[in-house]
């Protein structure tokens, strides 16, 4: 079901992209002072655009989380790491029960 509606979705914007690049096909000169001059598509500079700004922005959302993300894994870490401990103390106490039932069982009843 999830690969259906991203398949969905995904046509719908292909379908909008190239509509849109057929609607903006008028060539348009592009000064890039003090560089150069580019003559190019309209669409080409409106998703280069939209393509730059998607990327600023997944940058800058990312950027602060980063924090949050090290701080995850190195959590994560220490709680395998705990839960390691953790099986190998239950171990250790199983055994004592285990020796400390078997000698009251050998020990000479008292009296």
């Amino acid at each position: 079901m999830r690969r259906l509606v991203s398949f969905v979705v995904t046509a719908v914007l292909l379908v909008v992209l190239v509509v849109f690049a057929l609607a903006n096909r008028q060539e348009v000169e592009l000064r890039l002072w003090p560089f150069v001059t580019v003559e190019t598509w309209l669409f080409l500079i409106a998703l280069g655009m939209l393509a730059i700004g998607l990327l600023a922005g997944a940058l800058l959302m990312w950027g602060p989380l980063l924090h949050w993300r090290l701080r995850a894994r190195s959590l994560e870490r220490r709680t395998v790491e705990l839960e390691a401990a953790l099986a190998e103390n239950r171990a250790i106490v199983a055994r004592f029960s285990e020796s400390a039932s078997a000698r009251a069982t050998l020990a000479p009843p008292p009296g």
